[in-house]
């Protein structure tokens, strides 16, 4: 349940990433692109896209429950 609340938190919450993340997004898809053919290219950019969003959505859970955490300890 806490998942499933955590999940719809994070889904309906506009997400912007920096600015860093970004450009470095996009130099690692231009090293890419000049290395790999056209057509395996496209399933490792949407593969790594995949999983950029598995690791915010993580990251944003971790600190979801810490900050839950803080808030019940501060009630004692």
């Amino acid at each position: 349940m806490e998942r499933y609340i955590t999940d719809a938190i994070y889904n309906n919450i506009p997400q912007r990433k920096s600015v860093e993340m970004e450009l470095a997004q996009k130099r690692l898809y231009t090293k890419l692109s000049s290395v790999i053919s056209g057509n395996e290219y496209l399933p490792i950019e949407e593969e790594l896209n995949r999983i950029y969003s598995e690791v915010e959505k993580e990251l944003f859970y971790c600190g979801f429950v810490e900050g839950i955490r803080f808030l019940i300890s501060c009630m004692k």
